[in-house]
């Protein structure tokens, strides 16, 4: 129906649901110093990430095993979006061989086909290389994507994807659209005239020192540091737009959400880089992470399989591929994103707490969380009411040295209404959540219970892992800065500030 004369069409800046990389930092879901311990090098690990997203989790997992490590490693990676199965297949497959360039210039590719939404020749044509190889090692019915592939003798990788993706990889690899046309669909939507007020809110909460390195990727499309040439990155990046050209992320996406800007910091550190150029210090230490990453799986025992289906249908589905009709799978470690915020907490623990390992004590099962806030009474720190939000706002003020006569001018509005969530004890209120969405009934009945004291993960931004019991801030003023501006752009929700990881939930001791 019509909206009638004068009244405009809503602007959509990017497309909604493609999360091409995930808005939480780099975990490892192992963290073997606090669980297995020494023990691990020897011992078979089975991990499955339920839903994905990206690969950085795989790959800061990975490299937390020891460098010898000498057991047999499987990894299920599923994600339902096809663009990021497809995403995750490429890039795998260039990670693990053995016979590619060397493991600098494999780095440098998947950072950018990662990240970069331009490549250079060299690097779209390594791209379309392995999008047509597999293409054509696929087999099966019309129906299923099914392949496999062997790197060296103890490496192997194995996909099992629906028609669709298979459907979605012919239209990309045959794409016709120009670099040109890519680029001015990505400069519509990230550079829009008409959101430069939520840029500027977000560049006043930064140091002026720190603002160019953080608006460079916006500006440029490109993760690299600042003044490195960029005249041979003249190739559109097929993996981050759609067969028709059109850019897929919303315009708040930003790849220094998906790594810790603390660990990010060391790096730049460790190689005595210039603090003010950002991205370029994020291109180091994720270039770090895959060059870690390659070098460690050619020396592991490893097999990969890949697919992309619900979460809730995955562990019966893997039993009927598995080659024994009488053990269901089990894993040391699954890990789910947030998916409990679409289908509740206990759907997850249903599915998947029957499928841990009960032989490994320290098998547990990751949920997080972004949206509970919503779902509970007293979720938010506005809840508290007036006065109690204003003494935390005096009790942020102080901590971030914003007091009273030493400042010449008042700090930006932005860096309260930011980060006045990260003084608000969740603990209460979360708890109270998973009350109510009988989390307490379900661990009862498959046998699993929710761990107090975290050995995975802190329960939210901004309080380490051995804090994890202090409702205060647990950082120095400077790391929250670094996690605040990494973790605050544009418009990524208040409630990731508010954000509490679900406890791993573990076996019964």
């Amino acid at each position: 129906m019509s909206k009638g004369p004068g009244v405009a069409e809503p602007i959509s800046f990017g497309k909604a649901g493609n999360y091409l990389w995930g808005n939480m930092p780099a975990a490892d879901i192992l963290n073997v110093a606090k669980n297995e311990g020494s023990s691990v090098r020897d011992q078979d690990l089975s991990l499955c990430f339920a839903a994905s997203g990206d690969l950085r989790n795989v790959i800061k997992t990975v490299n937390g095993l020891p460098q010898d490590y000498r057991g047999h490693l499987t990894l299920v990676i599923n994600d339902l979006h096809p663009q990021v199965a497809i995403r995750n297949v490429v890039l795998l497959c260039m990670l693990l061989d053995p016979s590619g360039p060397s493991d600098e210039l494999i780095a440098e590719v998947v950072l950018h086909a990662l990240y970069s939404t331009r490549l250079t020749e060299s690097q779209a044509s390594f791209v379309q290389f392995w999008m047509d190889r597999i293409n054509m090692t696929a087999r099966g019915p019309l129906n299923l994507f099914d392949g496999h592939m062997e790197f060296g003798s103890q490496c192997e990788l194995a996909w099992l994807y629906p028609g669709p993706v298979a459907a979605l990889l012919y239209l990309i690899r045959n794409a016709t659209y120009t670099t040109s046309q890519a680029e001015a669909d990505r400069h519509r939507i990230m550079l829009s005239p008409q959101r430069i007020d939520y840029r500027e809110r977000y560049c006043s909460t930064l140091r002026p020192r720190h603002r160019l390195g953080f608006t460079y990727w916006r500006e440029t499309g490109l993760l690299l540091p600042i003044g490195q040439p960029v005249d041979s990155f003249n190739t559109a990046n097929r993996l981050l737009y759609s067969e028709k050209g059109e850019w897929l992320l919303k315009d708040n996406a930003n790849p220094a959400v998906a790594w810790d800007p603390l660990e990010v910091n060391a790096t730049r550190q460790r190689l005595k880089l210039p603090e003010e150029d950002y991205t370029g210090n994020l291109f180091f230490h994720i270039k770090h992470q895959l060059v870690e990453f390659i070098k460690r799986v050619r020396g592991f025992k490893l097999t990969v399989f890949l697919l992309s289906m619900d979460l809730l249908d995955l562990p019966e589905f893997l039993d009927l591929l598995s080659d024994n009709s009488t053990k269901q799978l089990t894993f040391d470690r699954v890990e789910t994103s947030n998916v409990m915020d679409t289908v509740g907490p206990s759907a997850i623990l249903a599915t998947w707490a029957p499928r841990l390992n009960r032989d490994n004590p320290h098998s547990c099962l990751l949920m997080y969380s972004m949206n509970w806030p919503f779902k509970v009474s007293g979720g938010t720190v506005e809840s508290l009411g007036r006065e109690k939000v204003q003494k935390l706002m005096m009790q942020l003020a102080d901590y971030l040295g914003f007091k009273k006569g030493k400042l010449n001018k008042p700090p930006p509005v932005g860096i309260f209404t930011t980060n006045l969530g990260t003084l608000f004890d969740t603990r209460p209120p979360f708890s109270r959540y998973l009350r109510e969405h009988g989390t307490q009934e379900a661990a009862r009945t498959f046998k699993v219970r929710e761990r107090k004291t975290p050995r995975i993960l802190p329960p939210r931004l901004r309080v380490q892992l051995d804090d994890a019991d202090s409702p205060k801030i647990t950082i120095t003023p400077e790391q929250f800065y670094w996690i605040g501006v990494a973790h605050s752009f544009l418009q990524v929700p208040k409630v990731l500030n508010d954000s509490f990881r679900l406890d791993p939930v573990s076996n019964v001791a």
